[in-house]
């Protein structure tokens, strides 16, 4: 039964994952899996000047609509966040970071299956001078990775494992995004990274 989960596991992530970046590989180029630094020079620091961040008002309008119909095709629905039919909080015990920031955040899942399916939270918030400190610092606590994008952006993350979730932290001087998979692994994480830079391309023009 554990192959078996662990078989359905991957063809979902990998499933997910050819979609997501797929249908955003144009403008996905500024995220790297590893977080390494890249240098490209002016031109990137005029692609950056040149975008524009809009907060989504629900998790219905997080993500593009291959990426939304990329997490349901896997089974993944919508289960706790705005927009979803569930009033709950994500977190029972409080809000998330982003979403004490001012932000939102998007819990999908497999039905019926919260505790011991798939499952994927995704965040994202305005990310003010005030606020930014505060954020690094949080993100820093954690002891995550530590990178950087083509386009400037720091990146906070960690691959994760059967036990402990992968996490992708992106963030921008105005903006903050966030994937979150549990279980964690490689896959997953490259799966968060790819989610991410649908969240960007989506919500910035």
């Amino acid at each position: 039964m554990g192959a078996q989960r662990s078989a359905y596991r991957e063809a979902i992530l990998v499933g997910i994952l050819i979609l997501t970046l797929g249908g955003c590989a144009a403008a996905d180029d500024d995220l790297e899996a590893s977080g390494d630094a890249i240098d490209d020079g002016a031109a990137v620091a005029d692609e950056v000047v040149a975008l524009t961040f809009t907060q989504p008002s629900d998790c219905t309008d997080l993500l593009p609509a291959p990426a939304l119909e990329a997490l349901d095709a896997a089974g993944l629905e919508l289960i706790r966040g705005p927009g979803s039919p569930s009033a709950e909080p994500i977190y029972s015990e409080g809000q998330t970071p982003e979403e004490l920031v001012g932000g939102l955040s998007c819990f999908f899942g497999v039905p019926g299956e919260d505790d011991s399916g798939l499952q994927v939270l995704l965040s994202v918030a305005l990310v003010t001078d005030d606020a930014r400190p505060g954020v690094i610092a949080g993100l820093l606590d954690q002891e995550l990775n530590i990178g950087q994008t083509n386009d400037g952006a720091l990146t906070y993350w960690k691959w994760g494992d059967e036990v402990g979730a992968a996490e992708h932290n992106t963030l921008y001087q105005d903006s903050w995004y966030s994937a979150i998979l549990q279980p964690g692994g490689r896959s997953a994480y490259d799966q968060g990274v790819g989610l991410v830079a649908s969240m960007r391309t989506h919500t910035t023009q």
